[in-house]
């Protein structure tokens, strides 16, 4: 979609396209002060894609009223097929030149969306813009993650990907609080089936990005859910997460001037093979393979670790 410009005195502006995807599935308690806070973004060239994944609760007929309130807003109904799969529905169908998404069942802070697309309006102008999140808001684990106004850039992508690895970026992997030039997600999608699905697709984004702008305005609201899925912890989902950070550590090690960084990176592999030893449904055998992959002190430090922590 092409930008509309047009000057307003001596100000240049753009109208751009942003589409919202928002997977929903049996929100019905949550979902109000997510549509709240998205029909209060003052953006009005938006639509707001509500893929309802089989819901039973009631959450349909919220997305559906939501529609008819709001012209922004349209909804898509398909059978439980899960968040992946709601996520890649919203994509099909998206027809913005931007993309966000948002979880039902959080929210978005005032001007999080308007006041972070007009950084794109920028030179350089990025690929993605990245801004802050209240983690696991109404929890005694909240916390506040911020950014210092920062635009990294380079014609190396690898440049980019590296800045990101030496940031942490895939500490807070997350795919909303987000905003991405859609060209980004034409031939991605998120791995359907999969928990902890944005560690697999992120680090692919990330590599495709020429510009990325971090951001500290807007604020993305990520609610402590106890039925969340992040929540829940079960051998099969660690065993997924240690992949895809033991697949990005490999990635990162072959990148010049990264080395500094990738202690971080492994260590945050090391956690989630403990993390593995400590789930209830722990394949010993499966276990004792992915061990094998690290040294032989990293070995015994994960299995004391293991033993001297609570089961999750």
């Amino acid at each position: 979609m092409k930008n509309n410009r047009y000057f307003c005195g001596q100000i240049l502006v753009f109208s751009m396209k942003l589409s919202v995807i928002v997977p929903v599935y049996n929100v019905v308690s949550f979902l109000p002060d997510c549509l709240q806070s998205l029909r209060r973004q003052d953006v009005d060239d938006m639509e707001v894609i509500l893929v309802d994944d089989g819901s039973t609760d009631g959450s349909g007929k919220l997305c559906d009223d939501a529609a008819a309130a709001d012209s922004r807003f349209r909804v898509i109904h398909q059978r439980n097929m899960g968040l992946s799969a709601a996520r890649n529905t919203g994509l099909d169908h998206a027809s913005g030149e931007y993309i966000t998404f948002v979880d039902s069942d959080d929210r978005l802070g005032s001007n999080s969306l308007k006041g972070n697309l007009i950084l794109f309006n920028a030179n350089p102008s990025p690929d993605m813009v990245e801004y802050p999140v209240r983690v696991n808001e109404g929890s005694p684990q909240e916390y506040l993650l911020s950014f210092d106004d920062a635009t990294i850039t380079s014609d190396n992508r690898n440049s980019v990907f590296a800045d990101w690895i030496q940031r942490r970026g895939y500490e807070h992997c997350y795919a909303w609080n987000k905003i991405y030039r859609a060209s980004l997600w034409a031939s991605r999608r998120f791995p359907v089936g999969q928990v902890f699905e944005d560690t697999a697709v992120m680090p692919g984004i990330i590599r495709q990005c020429k510009t990325v702008r971090y951001s500290s305005r807007g604020c993305y609201h990520y609610m402590s859910r106890p039925s969340s899925i992040s929540r829940s912890w079960h051998y099969s989902d660690c065993r997924q997460l240690f992949l895809n950070n033991w697949k990005l550590l490999h990635e990162a090690s072959s990148l010049p001037h990264v080395r500094s960084a990738l202690s971080a990176l492994r260590r945050s592999c090391l956690n989630r093979l403990v993390d593995m030893g400590r789930c209830k449904d722990c394949n010993h055998t499966d276990y004792a393979r992915q061990l094998a992959k690290v040294s032989s002190l990293e070995r015994f430090i994960c299995r004391w670790r293991v033993i001297t922590s609570p089961k999750l």
